[in-house]
């Protein structure tokens, strides 16, 4: 990569990993309702899941699906049916770790869940087949963007849970914490419709 593809890859990435989407809400609802601490297998495991999906995409998975709608189809359906009982159980939510809430994802959870997130298969696609399908030095490429998507969106659940966490006492008070959670899954909701209709 030359220095000029090198800043429109860090941009594309951090705007891709920083900006709403479901790794981002959940990081955030978990550090409102179970703190700091239980995001971090989120912060290790998506990565983790989005580099590894990324690599198979890079060296031929996306062709595979291209030519199985039906299957696209079925991932599309799957993980925006996940992305919407999610924000059906955060939507009624109203106690800090009570049962209704999301419960903290593990690093495998966490890594699973980009096989089912719609937000990161238009992410790593849009990326491999811009930076690094097609190109001599592909493998130099995914190792660069593997690093960079993986420090970037690990710095970006931690920043998202870490405004969670920052809001738990203040949301204590009265029906704040009940708003907040309603107020996140109708946005997750929001989110599943929008990018099953793309």
């Amino acid at each position: 990569m030359h220095g000029a593809e090198i800043v429109a890859f860090l941009a594309f990435a951090f705007i891709g990993c920083f900006t709403p989407g479901p790794n981002v809400a959940i990081a955030a609802t978990t550090g409102v309702n179970h703190g700091m601490r239980a995001a971090l297998p989120q912060v290790a495991g998506v990565p983790l899941g989005f580099v590894v999906m990324m690599w198979a995409v890079g060296m031929g998975g996306m062709a595979v699906l291209q030519g199985n709608q039906n299957l696209l189809l079925l991932m599309k359906i799957a993980g925006n049916a996940y992305l919407l009982y999610l924000a059906w159980k955060l939507c009624f939510s109203s106690k800090l770790s009570n049962a209704g809430t999301i419960k903290p994802l593990s690093v495998k959870e966490a890594a699973m869940f980009q096989i089912v997130n719609p937000k990161s298969w238009m992410t790593l696609v849009a990326a491999t087949s811009t930076y690094a399908i097609g190109h001599e030095d592909f493998f130099v490429r995914m190792i660069w963007m593997s690093l960079g998507f993986g420090a970037i969106s690990a710095a970006s659940l931690v920043a998202w849970a870490w405004m969670g966490q920052s809001l738990r006492s203040w949301l204590q008070v009265g029906n704040r914490l009940r708003i907040f959670n309603l107020c996140m899954g109708i946005s997750l909701a929001l989110t599943a419709v929008w990018m099953f209709l793309l």
